[in-house]
């Protein structure tokens, strides 16, 4: 397995048939990534919408027994994870066809780096483009991918952030790695 997708959600079911569907619709084989979604004790139609992949043999599903944040939900999925490699995509957000492919490639060819993030496509609610955004210029915490035994071997996201547990971590690990950078907007965030 390279990929593991990371999806964390609560009360995002507007949004999440489409986000689902750009994770699974990646052009790398179905048994090469994988996608796990983690429901955060949501409280409107997930659990329903969610009943629509639950059968598809590459999507997996966590549902926390109560609200515990992104950066808690994320560890644990990242711990069940098999991928070499792991990405979170936000419940209200989608992805390229060719993200997770293009963000591998760049990590199997640079096995020492910790990871790599993409552009983004800043995108209205009807999925209209804005405008193209730098990720090293304005960073946001999903469409980095990761080397996944770096992460577990780092600690994780600190659970004690509810939010903002990207920027923590790379306060923390600031010394120690640097997130590369690929000038390609293959992220969507609404």
């Amino acid at each position: 397995m390279i990929v593991s997708i990371v999806i964390t959600s609560y009360n995002y079911g507007k949004y999440l048939h489409r986000c689902i569907r750009s994770c699974l619709n990646q052009t790398l084989p179905t048994d090469q990534f994988e996608v796990i979604m983690v429901d955060d004790f949501s409280q409107d139609n997930t659990k329903n919408i969610i009943e629509e992949y639950k059968s598809l043999p590459n999507f997996k599903y966590i549902r926390n027994n109560k609200n515990r944040g992104v950066a808690y939900s994320a560890n644990t999925a990242i711990k069940k994870a098999k991928g070499k490699y792991v990405v979170r995509v936000d419940s209200d957000d989608y992805i390229n066809n060719e993200f997770a492919k293009i963000l591998s490639m760049y990590l199997i060819e640079n096995p020492t780096k910790f990871g790599v993030a993409c552009d983004y496509y800043l995108v209205s609610e009807d999925e209209n483009k804005i405008k193209k955004v730098s990720s090293k210029i304005n960073p946001v915490s999903c469409g980095i991918m990761y080397n996944r035994k770096k992460l577990l071997k780092e600690g994780l996201y600190n659970v004690k952030f509810k939010h903002r547990e990207e920027e923590e971590l790379r306060i923390r690990l600031d010394q120690k790695y640097k997130i590369h950078h690929l000038e390609l907007p293959l992220y969507r965030y609404r």
